[in-house]
């Protein structure tokens, strides 16, 4: 067997990949259903807060298990990185830190939502209106969700991850046959991502001007991922096969 088709580390990758790009949609759902997410987060600060803590528990459960999904990732990618450390379709350790990192930020970011959020909302729906006190709560909740949110989980999150999705789509490419066109199809999603950021940085710079394609972004490298994983299934048990073939044709 070479180096570079490792069926049992190929298996775990792409289970692990698929699992993250199907499992991700349950809590996502959660939140477009108990929140209006992501529409909500360009909502005045104090109706979001409001709406956040009318979702109680249920919603703070959603958040919760949305950055385990992003946990998720980071572990995906680290067994892939394992999967792809030899042979012609190499995947430097570099690449591989930076799907870790890309998961770590966004889980770190969407966390917020279960640990910070919820005392700033409650104070600001205890607070009387017009109240020094929901001033305050504005202004925490605002700023932890620029720095927090956009910049960490969001803009770090999604450049580090246009990285990652770089690396390995060139990594699936080497690996010949359908696995070409795979890793091609990531790299076109890399255009949406970069061109998404205007949405972000015209938060801080209003005269930047707005393209929002990010969520095309997100739908097509989902697809992708889920696609992948499903490839380095079905290629390790394309593999297995071989192997066991050659072993009866040498008995």
């Amino acid at each position: 067997m070479t180096q570079e088709l490792n069926r049992p580390a190929l298996m775990k990758a792409g289970i692990a990949l698929a699992a993250v790009a199907v499992l991700a949609n349950i809590p996502y759902a959660a939140l477009i259903a108990l929140f209006d997410y992501d529409d909500v987060l360009r909502r005045p600060a104090g109706e979001v807060l409001e709406l956040f803590h009318a979702g109680g528990s249920p919603l703070v459960l959603a958040w919760w298990t949305f950055g385990l999904s992003a946990i998720g990732f980071a572990l995906a990618a680290m067994l892939l990185g394992e999967a792809l450390k030899d042979g012609k379709a190499k995947l430097a350790s570099g690449i591989t830190l930076f799907g870790v990192l890309s998961g770590v930020f966004q889980a770190s970011a969407l966390l917020r939502w279960t640990f910070a959020i919820p005392s700033i909302a409650a104070a600001y729906v205890q607070a009387g209106e017009g109240s020094a006190e929901r001033a305050a709560a504005i202004s925490s909740y605002e700023a932890l969700n620029m720095f927090a949110g956009v910049g960490i989980g969001e803009h770090m999150g999604q450049v580090l991850l246009m990285v990652w999705t770089l690396g390995v789509g060139l990594a699936l490419m080497r690996m010949g046959g359908a696995m070409k066109w795979i890793g091609a199809a990531g790299l076109v999603t890399l255009p949406l991502w970069v061109i998404g950021q205007t949405e972000l940085l015209s938060l801080s710079m209003p005269e930047v001007p707005v393209i929002e394609v990010l969520p095309y972004a997100f739908m097509g490298w989902e697809l992708w991922l889920l696609v992948v994983g499903v490839a380095l299934v079905v290629r390790a048990m394309g593999r297995a096969e071989a192997v066991g073939g050659e072993t009866l044709a040498h008995a």
